[in-house]
């Protein structure tokens, strides 16, 4: 009989170790970013979301799925995309309310579409059914676009960071290219968090129908009343 494992070693599952290293790299990002030392910052934020990529396809590979690793990945993409919101609303402050926008975006978004998704038997915030929105079927079924718009969202707020930091001339006008080919996917990506609140927020008011009107649909019985003997 194969030996059970216990809740320890799934903290020792390989994608949650690449999720650990995630953990660690963010807080050399941000450390980095409020010391503002942008080159360091760069490149350990970058490395985190690269590697957020990696940690579901060694999940998947060793057989390593775990409930612990979903929450741990949602809640380090949701932590690193608040922290360099946050900074860039100090970098630019006429935009800060903006930033502020797309945090509460991206927090309610992600949290109401996990609740919805588990609330309704499925597995995890990722599994969409034949009825699920067009736009959030093509968006999480396929990894290759779920990464893209993932990667691309973060590629554009890191380089309106960075960009604030080079001097000029050609890394400069670089950066502003990349950040200007990034931008499309930005608003893309924010008008899926856009149907995913909105969509979540149907999903769960449609139970709450459902459930209120079985509480208050009258009682029935089946039992007959017995006929009278002459």
């Amino acid at each position: 009989m194969a030996k059970g494992i216990n809740y320890v070693d799934v903290f020792w599952f390989v994608p949650n170790l690449i999720g650990y290293s995630r953990v660690l790299l963010s807080g050399v990002a941000a450390y980095s970013m409020y010391y503002e030392h942008p080159s360091v910052m760069f490149i350990s934020y970058a490395l985190s979301e690269l590697l957020d990529a990696a940690d579901g396809y060694y999940a998947r590979k060793l057989g390593q799925c775990s409930k612990f690793g979903e929450v741990l990945d949602m809640v380090t993409d949701r932590c690193t995309t608040t922290v360099l919101l946050t900074y860039l609303a100090h970098l630019y402050p006429s935009l800060a309310l903006v930033f502020c926008l797309l945090i509460s975006l991206d927090i309610s978004s992600h949290y109401m579409q996990m609740y919805s998704q588990l609330i309704t038997g499925k597995t995890n915030h990722k599994e969409m059914d034949a009825g699920a929105h067009w736009i959030l079927r093509a968006y999480y079924t396929d990894r290759r676009v779920l990464f893209a718009f993932c990667f691309g969202n973060e590629a554009f707020f890191l380089l309106c960071y960075l960009g604030h930091y080079l001097p000029g001339g050609g890394w400069y006008y670089l950066a502003v290219a990349f950040t200007v080919a990034a931008f499309p996917i930005f608003v893309i990506k924010n008008v899926i968090n856009v149907v995913q609140l909105y969509e979540s927020a149907k999903d769960l008011a449609k139970l709450d129908a459902a459930q209120i009107n079985r509480d208050s649909a009258p009682a029935t019985t089946s039992a007959k009343k017995p006929r009278s003997k002459i």
